[in-house]
């Protein structure tokens, strides 16, 4: 089984090249076992829960956030992602309560 997930990332904060196509994403409160289940699944990155996704890629690994990342966010997931186009137009899917800030895992 493939999960995907979503978040919202606005202004693309959060989100550096490493070298085109590899990029990373993070300082996302997810659990290791998410993580885990992310790898060869999606990462989509949207304003807002109402707009289509920007961007996004499929998952290559990830990595806990360290001080020398950010101190503020050490502890937090930083996934390594390659892009890919189908990351750009989707539509969000999973929690869409007012505070969420992400899907949570998404069976594709």
């Amino acid at each position: 089984m493939t999960y995907s997930i979503h978040f919202v990332c606005r202004g693309r904060e959060n989100v550096a090249v490493v070298q085109h196509p590899t990029y990373t994403t993070g300082y996302w409160g997810v659990s290791e076992d998410g993580a885990d289940k992310l790898i060869g699944g999606m990462v989509y990155l949207h304003e807002t829960k109402g707009e289509p996704s920007y961007f996004g890629g499929r998952v290559a690994s990830w990595r806990y956030a360290t001080d020398d990342d950010s101190a503020e966010h050490a502890g937090d997931i930083i996934f390594t992602i390659q892009a890919n186009p189908d990351g750009k137009g989707q539509p969000w899917s999973g929690r869409i309560h007012s505070m969420a800030w992400t899907s949570g895992l998404v069976e594709s």
